[in-house]
């Protein structure tokens, strides 16, 4: 599809056990992100907050802002990972 606005994406982040007490690691793209929570439990972080996420749920943010993710609760996390860029 030419001229597409979105990619879809589904990601697994994996549990590890290190990263549980460390800040989370923040990334930074054009566009926005819709991520949607398929299994297992995350906790997600952008420039201002943090919060914890599980099966169903759902987090819109500007991806030009620091965002970033760890999987919680002992196992990996899925999501649906969908960047709307503008071009």
């Amino acid at each position: 599809m030419s001229n597409k606005l979105a990619e879809p994406f589904v990601v697994t982040a994996p549990y590890i056990e290190e990263e549980q007490e460390k800040p989370i690691h923040l990334s930074y793209h054009t566009g926005m992100e819709l991520d949607y929570i398929i299994s297992g439990h995350l906790r997600f972080a952008d420039e201002n907050n943090v919060e914890e996420l599980g099966p169903g749920d759902t987090v819109m943010y500007d991806s030009g802002r620091g965002h970033g993710m760890i999987a919680i609760g002992g196992e990996d996390a899925q999501i649906l990972a969908v960047v709307f860029d503008p071009m």
